[in-house]
């Protein structure tokens, strides 16, 4: 059991920086200016860098 929760841990931290890359390098250049980005609540979602990115690049 130790091990899938392990695993289960790192999908979830390749996920996000898979996330975070796609964001910040695709989806954001491509937004007209001060977009509005709504997102689910998936986990990979959630967290300070991503939210930080959007506001950097001036979306909301």
């Amino acid at each position: 059991m130790g091990t899938t929760l392990f695993a289960i841990g790192l999908l979830i931290a390749i996920l996000i920086v898979m996330f975070l890359c796609w964001i910040t390098k695709i989806l954001l250049p491509e937004l007209p200016e001060n977009s509005v980005i709504f997102m689910d609540n998936a986990s990979f979602h959630k967290g300070k860098n991503i939210e930080q990115a959007i506001i950097n690049a001036g979306h909301r």
